[in-house]
């Protein structure tokens, strides 16, 4: 089953039972179950649309950050999902010294979202399943908050376990501490109260706040670059589920029905696979060697350029073979819709 129908069957309460005996019923994902249900809006994600996100907002260039007045959310309320594990591998290979190498602790992860009616800002709860038994729903206890016309109040991130929304930042990437600064994480408050009664010693606090920010932190340069993607309408493919023979045969046995949501990918962003093999890999070098290039965007005005990952160079003195995507957003006044197909262009050229 999808993390979505995981949280909307949830039906019990999360309780933690401290060592001196205290009983505490804590926010979970019961408490979340009816918006899941009632949620207009159900993104899955494909696992190349992770990868693209995860590029894109981590991409040399303009940045995303130089990109952030053209974002906007898609909807006041919407749910998102997306495989753990492709998430995991692209961060471990763009952060290896902020990401732990280890298999990540959860399969799949989702965000319920609640934004602004005029789309520039909202917060988010996270969600996930774990990978070990049992395979139960999770709730994050930080909620992220986006502010994407202004940057977050700069507070030390002693203060999140009194309350206050703190943001983190990349001291290795300047673009990205700049995208981050849209945001800001908060400890619910009965998560707060449960925290101020068992986390004493500082050692103790230091651990809880680097768990519940390293829990959701991560998340947001790849949604917003998701965002990004949405609005301008990048050659999104969304197919729509919708099991309605499944759910007639879960219900013969009893079972809730599986809730419809829309599979989302991005064929035109897919990765761009291994290198070409050739015997004359071993010859000596005389030219610009095989080799990758990251992917990288550029701004120009409201039009975003995506050079996607591509293989440049050739051992016979070369060609570099690419795709640029051009993202086209509309101007004021245009009377265009809120955006434009993306177009993709094919080119090569000569070193």
């Amino acid at each position: 089953m999808r993390l979505l129908d995981h949280v909307a069957q949830c039906t019990a309460p999360l309780l933690v039972r401290q060592a001196s005996g205290d009983l505490w019923q804590l926010p979970g994902p019961s408490d979340y179950a009816q918006e899941v249900i009632r949620c207009p809006l159900r993104y899955v994600l494909s696992d190349e649309l992770v990868k693209a996100c995860i590029e894109l907002a981590y991409s040399d260039g303009s940045g995303l950050s130089g990109c952030r007045d053209l974002v906007h959310f898609p909807a006041e309320r919407l749910w998102i999902e997306w495989n753990r594990t492709p998430q995991h591998n692209e961060l471990s290979r763009l952060l290896p010294e902020c990401v732990r190498t280890a298999a990540p602790g959860s399969l799949r992860n989702g965000a319920l979202v609640y934004a602004h009616p005029n789309g520039r800002s909202g917060r988010l709860r996270t969600f996930w399943l774990p990978a070990s038994e049992p395979r139960e729903p999770l709730l994050a206890a930080a909620e992220t908050l986006l502010d994407l016309d202004s940057d977050a109040p700069d507070r030390p991130c002693e203060t999140f376990l009194e309350g206050h929304a703190v943001p983190v930042g990349d001291a290795h990437s300047a673009h990205v501490d700049g995208l981050m600064r849209c945001a800001s994480f908060r400890l619910d408050p009965l998560w707060q109260r449960y925290y101020a009664s068992v986390a004493h010693s500082a050692a103790e606090r230091t651990q809880v706040i680097c768990r519940s920010l390293e829990t959701v932190a991560f998340d947001v340069p790849m949604l917003l670059a998701l965002f990004l993607l949405m609005g301008l309408r990048a050659d999104l493919k969304e197919s729509p589920v919708r099991p309605i023979r499944l759910n007639v045969k879960r219900a013969r046995h009893g079972k809730q029905p599986l809730l419809e949501h829309v599979e989302i990918s991005c064929p035109v962003f897919a990765s761009t696979g291994d290198p070409p093999r050739s015997e004359e890999w071993t010859t000596p070098r005389i030219g610009p060697r095989m080799h990758h290039v990251r992917g990288h965007i550029v701004r120009r005005r409201n039009a975003v350029f995506w050079r996607r990952p591509h293989w440049r160079g050739h051992l016979r003195l070369g060609s570099v073979r690419s795709r640029t995507v051009l993202l086209t957003h509309p101007g004021p006044g245009t009377g265009v819709p809120t955006a434009l197909s993306g177009v993709a262009r094919v080119g090569s050229d000569a070193l």
